[in-house]
């Protein structure tokens, strides 16, 4: 008895070593303490476009070339009230303005609000589109907005070749927590990404540390009045599908990137594949002719906890952009898909990029920040 009692507590150890080893061994390689130096980039290929800060979320509508931004203001974002960043200054009302970039034309648009009141806080985040299937000129924007009586989702109606973003209808709801993105599936209907389980910044810095399943992707529908967890994860974090919402594609900020297939009768998720990327990995974007996925990614983010409230004197920090192909030759532990790097920087052309948009049309990769001014234009999807 004693004998069976001694294995099965042996064998429980030996599992948690071997859990806790796989989990240390990621999370050093993560954080980036071993990690060589980024050298600046140096190739020539891509350029700052000034006229615009803190642009977390890019967008492409690749037909017309426009590329929607929710871009904000730096200083409000550090010293204001946006939960990402655990800022709360309830004194202080956000009201950012979104952008289109004519990729064609190099031309930035800002987007006027209409039938949204100037005493609502308009504080964004992430940012999806669904276009109109009756109507080839109508988009329909899904905004994240972290107002300070609690965040929820605006959706906004916009016409083509037009400046303005008209209100429809804002969707709160209890399991709307801790939103950092979106992708819409029907005019009424979207999954997002929460975060974190907690929204208080001393237990959100505790998720970081624990590799527990306390965030979400959940699902929303209008037309049905439900809202639902359909898969659990630890620190969810852009999510965005492939072009007929069949696949759902879910980053992981430690180092992972999930790809779903979607159940479109009850809208359930099937795990399908469960990529690693050796980064913290932010915002994603699919290449609409090849499926290969561009990921933003963060190659040293410690430096990021370390200066995340700094404004002005924050050192360079590196930032990179990886795709994610089909491979044909197995690498390391991916051997359905390779992960390479197509972009790096020390942080002297541009720091902390949490999109990486890609056009293949235009050969063009545009690169967003949630704190640094402009965007970054590559003219080539490998710069």
């Amino acid at each position: 008895m004693f004998r069976n009692i001694a294995t099965i507590l042996i064998t429980i150890v030996v599992i948690i070593i071997a859990i806790s080893y796989n989990w240390f061994n990621e999370f050093y390689t993560i954080v980036g303490y071993s990690r060589p130096p980024i050298k600046p980039y140096e190739n020539g290929k891509c350029r700052k476009v000034e006229g615009v800060e803190a642009c977390e979320d890019i967008l492409i509508h690749h037909r017309t070339g426009l590329a929607f931004m929710t871009c904000g203001t730096e200083i409000k974002r550090i010293q204001g009230y946006w939960p990402p960043l655990n800022t709360f200054n309830a004194s202080i009302q956000t009201r950012d303005t979104p952008y289109i970039y004519d990729i064609d034309n190099d031309k930035l648009t800002p987007l006027v609000l209409k039938n949204f009141s100037p005493e609502e806080d308009f504080a964004t985040h992430g940012l999806g589109i669904y276009e109109d299937p009756e109507n080839e000129n109508k988009l329909y924007l899904f905004f994240i907005n972290h107002k300070r009586s609690g965040s929820c989702f605006e959706i906004f109606e916009h016409t083509l070749h037009t400046n303005e973003l008209i209100h429809l209808e804002t969707i709160n709801h209890e399991l709307i927590t801790t939103p950092n993105d979106v992708v819409p599936v029907s005019r009424h209907e979207f999954y997002f990404t929460n975060d974190h389980f907690f929204t208080d910044p001393y237990y959100k810095q505790l998720e970081h540390i624990l590799p527990f399943k306390f965030g979400n992707v959940a699902f929303h529908s209008s037309i049905t009045n439900e809202t639902k967890i359909v898969a659990n994860m630890h620190l969810p974090n852009g999510i965005t599908s492939n072009w007929d919402h069949s696949l759902i594609y879910v980053a992981a900020t430690f180092g992972y990137v999930f790809v779903y297939e979607r159940n479109k009768d009850n809208n359930e998720l099937k795990l399908r594949d469960k990529i690693f990327t050796s980064y913290a990995t932010d915002n994603l974007s699919v290449d609409e002719e090849t499926g290969e996925i561009y990921c933003a990614i963060f190659q040293k983010p410690y430096l990021i906890a370390a200066h995340s409230k700094d404004s002005g004197s924050t050192p360079f920090i590196p930032t990179g952009v990886i795709k994610i192909s089909n491979n044909t030759v197995t690498e390391g532990n991916n051997e359905k898909y390779s992960v390479k790097t197509v972009f790096e920087d020390d942080g002297s052309l541009f720091q902390l990029t949490t999109i990486a948009a890609a056009d293949r049309k235009r050969n063009v990769l545009l690169l967003g920040s949630f704190r640094t001014k402009g965007i970054l234009r590559c003219d080539s999807l490998e710069p």
